[in-house]
């Protein structure tokens, strides 16, 4: 018998009435008052309806209904639907029927809402059903008398709280908030296999079943894995940065004690100052060097200073006019800089930047710079008398 003859006579129910083929998402039968329900223009559209977008809590119940009713039970339930957008809340009642080609479909008929329902309630059911959180309704036996949809999905319908946590500890605590004290149960608790192990923020507290008027126990779970990854991950994060700046600080510790060594001031006797320049001559490095050099004539009182080109590397017009700000500052300071290992490419580049010898003495080697600081200065010459 075709699924149109075994329901031809609910075409004339009052009640709107429909096949749900859960497995294609469509409806493969439907009555003139659930055409009307879904706000289709007739039934040819109404059946052509694709609603494979289901939300996830809506694929959920569904999916638990079609579990049931291959058990051979019926369901019953509150739904707001929303045909075209217009929310309608309703009772529907299920039951099994075969399709066509052998497979079981949902035969759902739906009873209007009853009066006094009371819109926060019916919102606030809408609400449960799609919150992320699970939420189980537990009796005081640790039986399971309501999963919402999230749950369902996480405990693939486990009728005992045991099945959601076989650490008998835990649920024996979460059963405990029945007892006199009321005090609510909330810990961090590992639940899953061990393969997919996840991280909920467990919280149970008494209730009242609003169905049998007997004590329960409310259990919620908010998964927590996600953001205990994230601030795992934020921690490893903040150890990398310390120790990055760790590192950075103890490369220019280490940059400054080369760029010292690699300019160091030497006192080579009173008075007279000998610093080696080694390597690349830049404004940055005659900023430090001066930083150093200053100082140190001012508090040794030289009168002479040597620079020492020796191991620098070939200026640029940016080395030179370093240099040259170097040697004006020492002249400043009441010193007489003193140039020494110039070779000729320094010497054209010296030249290039336009800096001249007046103001200080250049030679050749350290050496003669050495003898020339050391060589006491030419007394002054004297008028001779008349006779």
């Amino acid at each position: 018998m075709s699924l149109e003859q075994q329901l031809s006579a609910l075409e004339l129910s009052i009640l709107p009435t429909w096949v749900w083929d859960h497995e294609r998402c469509r409806f493969p039968w439907a009555n003139s008052k659930a055409v009307a329900l879904w706000r289709a223009s007739d039934r040819a559209e109404l059946l052509s309806r694709d609603l494979s977008d289901l939300s996830a809590s809506t694929r959920t119940r569904l999916e638990n209904y079609l579990r049931a009713i291959l058990d051979g039970q019926t369901v019953e339930e509150d739904w707001t639907l929303y045909p075209r957008g217009v929310p309608a809340t309703m009772t529907l009642h299920g039951q099994g029927v075969r399709l066509d080609d052998g497979r079981t479909g949902i035969l759902f008929q739906a009873l209007p809402r009853q009066a006094g329902i009371d819109d926060s309630m019916v919102r606030g059911v809408e609400a449960v059903r799609h919150t992320s959180v699970l939420i189980s309704l537990v009796d005081g036996e640790g039986h399971i008398l309501f999963h919402n949809p999230a749950a369902l999905r996480a405990t693939h319908s486990a009728t005992r709280l045991d099945a959601l946590f076989p650490d008998p500890g835990i649920s024996a605590a979460i059963l405990r908030v029945l007892t006199g004290e009321h005090v609510p149960f909330s810990a961090e608790i590992p639940v899953g296999p061990p393969d997919d192990e996840r991280l909920h923020l467990v919280e149970a507290r008494a209730t009242t079943d609003p169905v049998t008027g007997g004590r329960a126990v409310l259990v919620q779970q908010l998964d927590l894995t996600a953001q205990r990854k994230a601030e795992v991950e934020v921690e490893a994060q903040r150890r990398l940065i310390d120790e990055l700046n760790r590192s950075l600080a103890l490369v220019e510790q280490q940059r400054q004690q080369i760029v010292t060594l690699s300019a160091p001031i030497l006192e080579v006797w009173e008075g007279t100052l000998a610093v080696p320049l080694i390597g690349l001559i830049d404004a940055a490095r005659g900023d430090e060097l001066a930083e150093r050099l200053l100082p140190a004539i001012s508090q040794r009182t030289a009168a002479k200073v040597i620079l020492d080109l020796t191991g620098a590397e070939a200026l640029d017009l940016e080395g030179a006019a370093a240099l040259e700000r170097l040697s004006r500052a020492v002249t400043l300071l009441g010193a007489r800089p003193v140039l020494t290992g110039v070779r000729p490419e320094v010497a054209r580049a010296l030249i290039d930047a336009g800096i001249h010898a007046e103001g200080f003495v250049i030679l050749r080697s350290l050496r003669q710079g050495l003898e020339a600081c050391r060589a006491p200065a030419p007394a002054p010459s004297r008028a001779r008398a008349r006779p």
